[in-house]
């Protein structure tokens, strides 16, 4: 199921064609004027623009796809996430880690006496 606003791209011609060419998407859209519905993916442009885009000037589209590019592998390889106990999604995604129990190493401090 792929959940989209009610913007252009995806009330356009060739978004349709390639829903109708696969038929194992389910396209389902928020309803009219209700951002909140669509909140998470909201979010996830706001942190992207205000946590990374922002922070110098892009000039141009090419280093626009780059910047996004760095983000994305950020967001997923580097990063450690709350909601899947401190682990980073490409490891949950692999099978390296699991969603609810942290894959970290522990430093353990010993007493020095």
């Amino acid at each position: 199921t792929i959940v989209t606003d009610n913007g252009g791209p995806f009330r356009s011609f060739t978004f349709e064609a390639f829903i109708a060419a696969h038929p194992e998407i389910r396209h389902v859209r928020t309803r009219v004027r209700t951002p909140g519905q669509n909140g998470s993916r909201e979010r996830g442009f706001g942190t992207m623009k205000y946590e990374w885009l922002f922070r110098e000037e892009i000039d141009d589209g090419l280093t626009l796809v780059d910047q996004i590019d760095a983000y994305r592998h950020d967001y997923n390889h580097v990063r450690p996430h709350e909601a899947i106990a401190w682990n980073r999604p490409a490891d949950v995604y692999a099978g390296h880690a699991h969603p609810t129990i942290p894959n970290f190493e522990i430093e353990e401090i010993l007493p020095t006496t």
